[in-house]
């Protein structure tokens, strides 16, 4: 009988999405529940996959589907593996946004993160899921340690790709944990991008106070300060990335740092 209802299911799932209806696909995944979903990621068909990819996010229990969307997200085919990274960071922010299920154990979470962690780093990966991969890594992480970065500072800040740098970056928690200032400070002295190189800096130096912490400062030490008077006075900088990495300098007593300031008081 449950195995009439698991195909009963996963045709409905399948039809919608032949007619391109995702809702309904999505509605009927729900409707049916995450076994039946999950059975749906291991199909040979690639429609059903689909299918059971749109109706991932919507699904009860949806946190027990983030094993097979990763294994999904780290195959080669690009029109399965984008969708099913999609999915996997719209469970994993859920899962941010309330407590846990009663059956959802915090070290789940952590076998469930080092996976995404993994897919992350893998540069024969499209830029889009390794991007999903970071933001699926820190969110699970972040449920149980919310100050922690989630992933490596290090192996993501020098990736060859500058969007993966991009996509860490833009995932660093504030306040900046003191084992991810290091591979900051390189981003911000190193990168050949100046916007990544001034995001780092925004990272450092835009705490929860008006002040920069002590701690970042230190890190940064004559060189970062130094290569932030350059990054700030870009033209084509971000002015709310300019504000926050200014910070830096307005706590240095150089004077280069307070004749930077002054260039930029308009904008401050």
């Amino acid at each position: 009988m449950l195995i009439l209802v698991a195909a009963a299911g996963i045709a409905a799932m399948t039809a919608a999405m032949e007619r391109g209806d995702l809702e309904e696909a999505a509605r009927q995944g729900a409707l049916a529940g995450p076994a039946v979903v999950e059975r749906a990621l291991g199909s040979p068909n690639r429609t059903t996959v689909l299918a059971g990819i749109a109706a991932a996010p919507s699904t009860e229990d949806r946190a027990e589907l983030l094993a097979p969307l990763a294994r999904l997200a780290a195959g080669a085919d690009r029109r399965v593996a984008i969708p099913a990274a999609h999915a996997a960071r719209a469970i994993a922010a859920s899962l941010g946004r309330g407590d846990l299920p009663d059956d959802l154990a915090p070290e789940d979470l952590a076998d469930g993160a080092e996976a995404w962690r993994a897919l992350a780093v893998r540069r024969d990966r499209w830029i889009e899921v390794r991007a999903d991969a970071l933001a699926v890594a820190a969110a699970l992480t972040h449920v149980t340690a919310p100050g922690a970065l989630g992933f490596d500072a290090t192996a993501v800040f020098t990736d060859p790709d500058p969007a993966v740098r991009s996509a860490g970056l833009a995932l660093v928690p504030s306040p900046v944990p003191a084992d991810a200032r290091a591979a900051l400070v390189a981003v911000v002295t190193s990168d050949t991008v100046p916007r990544n190189a001034l995001a780092a800096a925004q990272a450092l130096c835009a705490e929860l106070s008006s002040e920069p912490s002590a701690g970042a400062l230190a890190a940064l030490g004559a060189a970062g300060v130094a290569a932030i008077r350059v990054l700030v006075v870009d033209p084509g900088a971000s002015l709310p990335a300019v504000r926050d990495a200014a910070r830096c300098l307005a706590a240095d007593t150089s004077a280069e740092s307070a004749a930077t300031i002054a260039k930029l008081k308009s904008k401050l």
